[in-house]
């Protein structure tokens, strides 16, 4: 996407999108045909219905017809309530993205507490939206959806009996009602079905909002200018070379005034100013966006726009104050000559960054500016890989990105290993040292942004991975010298910038250092987005230009604050003395410049560790090489510990109240089933004998069968509240103790845990545990209640023969669900921590897009992205051919229920054993328990497959180390008598990083 894109969204928002809203597709797509299919179940078992109760189904049909207008303001409300979570959900995940990123900060300040209660704000808010949502959904969808088949049979056999001549017999009560059991799954998945395609449409509207913000303008043009009016000729073969810039009269910018993106803000929003004004309004809130995007888009809090931002970052700063013109850079015309070093030097804000951008191809034309860079020819290219050609650009950011990965994968960037280039680049970098301190060399483990490097040497090394191709034709340098001191900056740019390793490559330096600029073939000075001067450095002396910006660091300048080789973000980076060099080099090459690099480069000559010539021991190595910690997983089933803990954190007292009223809810049903085989018996009994029941008796017996309904809808309705409220206190509860607990957590933690890992807690777990998970329960134990119900309901109108193979039956059973439970654990287990790579991988390329753009590697990173969904998904569909399995095997057992009350019925008819009554009972409770025990199990699994998500977020919560508490009475100074000066006394102190050597001692 352009720059325009990342003011427009968050990371929050990605980071939801890749977990949440893809989910909820996925979602919709496996209950899909389940919502599909449900109305046509409905439309047969009442047509069915109607050939047992005649017109009195339509009374029936018209109870479901009236829903229609209620469902219709219910699934409104919830939607709107859902799209609620989804923005308060973003907020708080890229809330705490930057706290992750910004860690060590927060911890110098001792600012974890109001941090905290940041992040305790938003979530206050999205609780709120929650609470809104689960109370709708409990009412709406309990009450009015879930009770419908419950309802219906009570009014249909209210009709019946008031215009039907025949009377109520057991095979049509027990017929119709079997009808109604069959729609009980319907109406429980319809309500499913339709909440998930709610998600889904807002979840696709989302994504599909991202996936159209703008793309880049193909701009760069392979080839030479296209010759001008007037042109002899002369110059055109420089022009042509490979290698050779050329731009005539571009203006560039970040956000194309006419191409301005608002927010991807929910459209409800949209409806409060109303139609009126909407033209001006547009045009204002594109203004407003252009503006915005140039200030905002370019921000180093969000990680989005980290990689852009950055690079722009100073000339942003100067075009804030002149903020009302968007354009960046105005009427850009030079001409690079291809072999030349080119010095780009001018003020902050002056357009030097953005002038290599626009050469990369990441920033807006206007008018149809064009970059012009001729590539190789075809007579070059056919001896070449697809890998060499690709390594036309080189590009080092303003701010070094380095990936995860080891020292020598983060130089070689996917590139193949040759040895002796690789030796001449590490040299040329000063990296000699650095290697011989690692653990392991170049096979040292890099952290998530390069947390154990300092600074400087983050710089080098992303300065060595532009000068590792030898094909590079054009290497843009943003300012590479600046964290770096002076000696070390005079061996890069000797060795490395215009040494031999860079030799005939064009390269453009933008940089404050003027000692540098009589050395350079070309001096470009920026001023207000325009190319104010161009020359050699003499030419320009002669003409009197001032190099604004520029520092004369020629004689060592101890106080530029930015010479000391990162040691401020030595501090906020990670940066590890332990990769420094004990006789008080800062880096490699400090203090020593050319000789200190050079007297370490012979050892190393041919080494394909580029170590030092001793041995690192076998466990330092192994330290080194692997720094990002395995992330944990349990085995076996889930811990009950961690089922009461949930059931604590919402509180006891509603746990166990949800399983009371569940239980006398299935009670009522099956008392009313028994209640209506006992008023159908006395009603057949009555017409035998030319005496019916009488008015005031038959409805004596409709009000006890309603009165047993109703109080099935009355618990059921209980229970969904209660569900909500403790799923709302639950929520709360794991949330502010994850939350407490990972800002407490020491810093070694953050600097072995990708912040992709952390923030799965924080997106996809919680979103299991504050929408799914008490519903996976309450369908767990309304599933077995159901069967136990269904069974105990079998047991007695059989008369207690079905205990004779319930034994083998329940023993089958048991066995099948529980090599189920523990595979579908062990899957989920699996599958939730594949997630975390995606993260992980994703966030990395977010930080980095410009610079994998400039090196051309979109496809090696996209296919690390693509291996990691693989992974997800192999473990995905296989937790779905579990289901099928379990499928086939309960339908199978559900079959010999059935048979075995068939046979008993068949074989004991004579004998008048089981009343006609209770055979229908027993076969409606039949057909309806394999469906139950079918649905059970894998609620079950399902439910201990959400389970881990309370798992994972309670391991963090209980298991990481904390700091020291904020306050130790014994041992904490009286506030009023310290501190009494401005004095600190460090008497033996030795200290280290994390496990490693100590570094002061």
């Amino acid at each position: 996407v352009t720059a325009a894109g990342p003011p427009a969204t968050s990371t929050g928002q990605l980071v939801n999108m890749m977990s949440n809203d893809t989910t909820q597709l996925q979602r919709f797509l496996q209950f899909g045909g389940m919502t599909l299919v449900a109305p046509v179940q409905i439309v047969l078992a009442l047509v069915l219905i109607y050939g047992q109760v005649g017109n009195a189904t339509w009374v029936g049909v018209a109870y479901m017809v009236s829903l229609a207008p209620v469902n219709v303001v219910v699934f409104s409300i919830v939607g709107k309530q859902r799209r609620k979570v989804l923005k308060f959900s973003d907020l708080r995940v890229k809330m705490m993205n930057e706290l992750l990123s910004g860690i060590r900060i927060i911890k110098f300040y001792a600012w974890e507490k109001p941090f905290g209660k940041e992040v305790g704000k938003v979530r206050e808010k999205e609780l709120d939206a929650l609470t809104k949502l689960a109370y709708t959904s409990s009412i709406g969808f309990s009450l009015i959806l879930l009770s419908a088949p419950i309802l219906q049979p009570i009014l249909v056999f209210l009709t019946y009996i008031n215009i039907q001549d025949e009377p109520l017999t057991a095979s049509t009560a027990f017929t119709t009602v079997a009808l109604f059991n069959i729609m009980r799954f319907p109406f429980a998945f319809l309500p499913m079905g339709m909440l998930q395609f709610i998600q889904s449409r807002i979840s696709l509207r989302r994504l599909g909002k991202y996936l159209r913000l703008p793309e880049l303008e193909q701009y760069v043009v392979n080839g030479p200018p296209p010759p001008t009016k007037g042109d002899d000729g002369a110059g055109s073969e420089a022009v042509a070379k490979p290698g050779s810039v050329t731009l005539t009269g571009g203006s560039f910018a970040w956000v194309h005034p006419d191409r301005a993106v608002a927010p991807l803000e929910d459209r409800n929003d949209k409806k409060k100013g109303g139609k009126r004004g909407s033209r001006a309004g547009r045009r204002r809130s594109s203004s407003a966006s252009a503006k915005s995007s140039a200030s905002e888009g370019n921000d180093n809090n969000d990680d989005l726009a980290a990689d852009t931002s950055h690079s722009a970052m100073s000339d942003l700063e100067g075009s804030r104050r002149g903020i009302a013109d968007p354009v960046t850079l105005k009427d850009i015309t030079c001409t690079l000559e291809a072999g030349s070093l080119v010095a780009v030097v001018g003020a902050v804000g002056s357009g030097k960054s953005s002038l290599l951008s626009a050469m990369l191809g990441e920033m807006e034309p206007l008018e149809g500016a064009k970059v012009y860079l001729p590539r190789d020819d075809d007579l070059d290219n056919k001896n070449k890989t697809a890998v060499d050609r690709t390594n036309f650009f080189s590009y080092f950011n303003q701010t070094p990105w380095v990936i995860n990965d080891t020292l020598r994968g983060n130089i070689l960037f996917g590139r193949p290993f040759h040895q002796e280039r690789y030796d001449e680049v590490v040299e040329a970098c000063a990296l000699l040292d650095d290697l011989a301190v690692l653990p392991a060399g170049d096979s040292t483990e890099i952290g998530e942004r390069g947390i154990n490097l300092s600074g400087g040497q983050k710089a080098r090394v992303s300065l060595a991975r532009a000068l590792y191709s030898p094909d590079a034709k054009l290497l843009l340098l943003d300012d590479p010298l600046s964290a770096v001191d002076a000696h070390v900056g005079e061996h890069l740019f000797s060795g490395a910038i215009s040494g031999k390793v860079s030799e005939g490559t064009t390269r453009v330096l933008v940089t404050h250092h003027v000692h540098v600029l009589p050395r350079c073939d070309k001096v470009i000075v920026m001023e207000g987005g325009r190319i104010q001067h161009m020359g050699t450095y003499a030419e320009l002396i002669e003409r009197g230009v001032d190099f604004a910006g520029a520092v004369d660091v020629s004689k060592g300048d101890d106080g530029d604050k930015e010479g000391k080789d990162g040691e401020a973000s030595d501090a906020e980076n990670g940066g590890k003395d332990e990769a420094k060099k004990e006789s008080g080099s800062k880096e490699g090459g400090k203090g020593g410049g050319k000789d200190a690099a050079a007297a370490a480069s012979t050892p190393t000559k041919g080494s394909d560790k580029g170590g030092p010539p001793e041995k690192h021991s076998a466990d330092a190595k192994k330290k080194g090489s692997e720094l990002t910690t395995k992330e944990e997983r349990e085995e076996g089933a889930v811990g009950g510990s961690h089922y009461i803990h949930y059931a604590r954190a919402g509180g006891f007292f509603s746990f166990i109240s949800i399983v009371i009223i569940q239980a006398v809810g299935r009670g009522s049903e099956v008392m009313a089933a028994f209640w209506l085989s006992l008023w159908a018996e006395r009603t057949v009994s009555a017409s035998l004998t030319d005496t019916p029941l009488s008015d005031a008796e038959t409805t004596w017996y409709l009000n006890i069968y309603a009165a047993f309904g109703v109080l099935g809808v009355v618990c059921l309705t209980g229970r969904s509240l209660l569900m909500a409220v403790h799923r709302l206190h639950a929520s709360r509860k794991l949330h502010d103790d994850l939350v407490g607990k990972v800002l407490r957590a020491p810093v070694a933690f953050f600097d072995v845990t990708p912040t992709g890992r952390i923030l799965n807690r924080f997106a996809a777990d919680m979103d299991k545990i504050d929408l799914d998970l008490t519903n996976s329960i309450g369908q767990g134990f309304s599933t077995i209640f159901s069967v136990l119900g269904a069974l105990g309901a079998i047991v007695a109108a059989t008369k207690g023969t079905f205990l004779i193979p319930l034994a083998p039956i329940s023993y089958v059973y048991y066995v099948i669900q529980k090599w189920f439970r523990r595979t579908s654990t062990e899957l989920q287990r699996v599958t939730a921590i594949a997630i975390s790579p995606i993260f992980a991988d994703f966030s990395q390329v977010l930080s980095g897009t410009s610079t994998i753009r400039a090196y051309e590697g979109q496809e090696r990173f996209f296919a690390k992205c693509q291996k990691s969904f693989d992974d997800f998904n192999a473990s995905y569909n296989l937790q779905q051919m579990c289901n099928f399995w379990l499928g086939l095997r309960l339908d199978i057992l559900g079959g010999f229920i059935g048979a075995f009350i068939g046979g008993i019925a068949v074989g004991t008819a004579s004998y008048n054993f089981i009343p006609a009554g209770w055979l229908g009972l027993a076969l409606s409770y039949a057909i309806e328990v394999t469906g139950y025990l079918k649905h059970g199990v894998r609620m079950i699994a399902t439910v201990e497959a959400d389970m881990n998500s309370v798992e994972r977020v309670l391991y963090y919560s209980e298991n990481i180390d904390s700091e020291a508490p904020d306050v130790i009475p014994d041992r904490d100074p009286v506030s009023s008598e310290w501190p009494s000066k401005g004095k600190i006394e460090v008497v033996h102190a030795s200290m280290r990083y994390r496990d490693g050597p100590l570094v002061l001692k």
